[in-house]
């Protein structure tokens, strides 16, 4: 049975991008370790310009969206994610930035 995710989608186009999309990667999982955790990061992959680090809720989506949406803020990379919810019925649903009217492809 498919579960809840949340995916934070970011841009991968120069060599030098991928430590730092790794590090925010890296800045999510202490945002979740941290007390009683709400969250886990479940990994990443990246391909045709992308890079997706997927996060497992643990509970409601409210705190996870709070969190992720703070530690892109800190570490600057707010403006250019693509955060999305993947329900368990494989639908995608874009909640940042709020107005996104594009298409999202995993």
């Amino acid at each position: 049975m498919a579960q809840n995710q949340l995916i934070v989608q970011l841009s991968l186009s120069e060599t030098d991008d991928y430590d730092r999309l790794v590090a925010v990667e890296d800045s999510l999982i202490q945002a979740f370790a941290q007390r009683r955790p709400f969250a886990e990061v479940d990994g990443h992959d990246s391909g045709q310009g992308r890079f997706n680090i997927f996060i497992r809720p643990l509970g409601t989506w409210q705190p996870v969206l709070e969190r992720v949406e703070a530690v892109l803020k800190l570490r600057g990379v707010l403006k250019e994610a693509l955060v999305v919810k993947r329900l368990a019925s494989e639908k995608y649903v874009v909640v940042w930035p709020k107005d996104y009217a594009g298409a999202f492809e995993l």
